[in-house]
């Protein structure tokens, strides 16, 4: 029973993966983002403005049904925000989102898709404090956020906006119950493959 248990699993993975269509991409954006920084009352601390980043990315779309598809990817990411003080900081991420998409072919060459799902990101190294934030414990590396985007394909090229939203407090040692979480948004080119 077992044997026939583990062949027909076998069979279906088999079966799955060679009718899977995937579909490797590549996209460059313009990053623009900008810190949620609340105090311990929950209040929301003014300043904070929003900082232009770069951001480019390589993922696979991976057909699960028709129109359906997964795309997990890993992309470098650069959010932050102008301080306060005037001062611009600027925090390196690597994150690897997973995005559940859905896209719709208009035409031979016109489609558009949507996508959303979770990132989870790792800080690299930040700038323009005059120190990096990530190697003094000012705050953790680990981040996660849930991002949305949207894209307009024609032929093989692609504009996607999109949004990254960030859950997890990012502050190292929150003094009072203090937060600071990533959020930011994109406009970007790209090609799928």
């Amino acid at each position: 029973m077992k044997k026939l248990f583990f062949a027909a699993v076998a069979l279906a993975t088999a079966t799955f993966v060679a009718q899977a269509q995937i579909h490797p991409r590549i996209e460059v954006a313009g990053n623009f983002a900008k810190r949620s920084v609340t105090d311990s009352k929950g209040d929301t601390q003014s300043g904070y403005k929003m900082r232009p980043g770069f951001r480019a990315s390589v993922a696979a779309e991976i057909g699960l049904a028709a129109g359906l598809y997964i795309a997990p990817g890993i992309t470098f990411r650069q959010e932050g925000s102008k301080l306060p003080s005037n001062k611009s900081e600027a925090l390196n991420y690597l994150s690897v989102p997973v995005d559940l998409g859905i896209r719709a072919q208009l035409d031979d060459k016109l489609a558009v898709s949507v996508e959303v799902g979770p990132s989870f990101a790792y800080g690299v190294s930040s700038s323009g404090t005059g120190e990096d934030a990530f190697k003094t414990k000012k705050l953790g590396r680990f981040d996660v956020s849930l991002n949305a985007s949207a894209a307009l394909e024609y032929s093989k090229l692609y504009l996607r906006v999109g949004t990254d939203i960030g859950v997890v407090n990012t502050l190292r040692d929150a003094v009072q119950k203090a937060t600071a979480k990533n959020t930011s948004f994109f406009v970007g080119v790209g090609y799928r493959f």
